[in-house]
């Protein structure tokens, strides 16, 4: 064999002489000690340069931590087998071209570097095909929330070779999942154009105005059992109407009454049953005392209030009577969209 293609696998316009200084008559270069074998002395490597290869540039040290295995082309796979030849360490190498150091025992375990393809199947379901169970999918809500097993059986009834696995895998290629869906309530165009301008209305308000709105809200604890509703979708779609679940009020329970301000927990009120319903008057004679003097505690008392009070347009607290007593004890009121709970920060906490 030419150690001429031995040096240069490459392919080199011009024969490479190897520039050995014994070659030349000149004396040998000084003894190195092996950095991992401190009692081993060597004879320092060629550089890759007298191989014809390009000058690399030296990579950074990095810890020795596991890195993951890359695949490397044939031409990179020899590179790494001709500096190995030279007697360069798998440590330089490393340093040199940035390759994986398991990538680097790879490539000289397996001294034949023939040029395969990746295996693996095709797909049963054609882009085609694909690009249509997509569109089945997103066109309603009964679609999303069919089973793998049952849009394979609407979408491909006479398609046997295939199965709810081809659709699944399939399906996760492009981003899709199962996942739960949201539950909304139910908006009307008013609803959505008030949705937006309230969006638009505090669209520059910065941390500091945030941080003074006293978010308020119930949560109802119910008896019977919740069951979660799944949709195939892909991220970032929780929010398409054809991904969520419209709810309606909710029905009696157990109330719990609670509220917080930037990263200040308020206080809260557990409705007792003897209270009766929650209407105007209640509202008014169990919460309004508490919201005010919450206010009074973080206001000044020489200047406008402090924090802003918000709260749902439930009918005890949007009534004209419960306003006007908000009005009247100094307490700043949010003017809040139909239909929003998603917009109120208690609801994530």
């Amino acid at each position: 064999m030419d150690i001429h293609l031995l040096l240069n696998p490459l392919g080199p316009t011009r024969p490479i002489t190897p520039p050995l200084p014994t070659f030349v008559g000149l004396p040998r270069p000084p003894i190195f000690v092996d950095p991992i074998n401190l009692e081993r002395p060597v004879t320092p490597p060629i550089h890759p340069t007298f191989l014809g290869l390009p000058r690399p540039t030296l990579a950074p040290i990095t810890p020795n931590v596991s890195q993951p295995f890359t695949r490397l082309t044939r031409d990179q796979r020899l590179q790494i087998q001709t500096l190995h030849e030279a007697g360069h360490l798998n440590a330089v190498i490393h340093r040199l071209f940035g390759f994986s150091k398991k990538a680097i025992q790879y490539a000289l375990k397996h001294r034949l570097t023939p040029q395969h393809k990746r295996a693996g199947k095709r797909p049963r379901i054609t882009t085609a095909e694909g690009d249509r169970l997509e569109a089945f999918i997103r066109a309603s809500k009964r679609n999303r929330r069919l089973t793998y097993k049952q849009l394979y059986a609407e979408v491909f009834p006479n398609r046997p070779d295939l199965g709810p696995t081809a659709v699944r895998n399939y399906l996760s290629r492009r981003g899709y999942r199962r996942r739960v869906a949201l539950r909304k309530p139910i908006l009307s165009q008013a609803n959505r154009q008030a949705r937006l301008a309230w969006a638009w209305d505090h669209l520059y308000w910065t941390i500091e105005d945030w941080n003074r709105i006293l978010w308020s809200d119930e949560t109802w604890v119910r008896s019977f059992r919740h069951r979660k509703t799944y949709v195939t979708r892909k991220p970032g779609e929780e929010l398409d109407d054809t991904c969520i679940v419209e709810k309606a009020r909710r029905p009696g329970g157990w109330m719990f009454w609670g509220c917080f301000h930037s990263n200040i927990k308020g206080p809260y009120v557990f409705w007792e049953k003897e209270w009766g319903t929650i209407n105007k008057e209640t509202y008014m004679e169990r919460i309004m005392p508490i919201v005010d003097g919450w206010n009074r505690i973080h206001s000044d008392p020489f200047s406008e209030p402090e924090l802003i009070f918000m709260q749902d347009n439930a009918p005890g607290h949007a009534a004209r009577e419960t306003i006007q007593d908000l009005l009247d004890r100094g307490v700043r009121i949010m003017k809040w969209p139909a239909f929003s709970p998603d917009l109120n920060l208690i609801e994530n906490v």
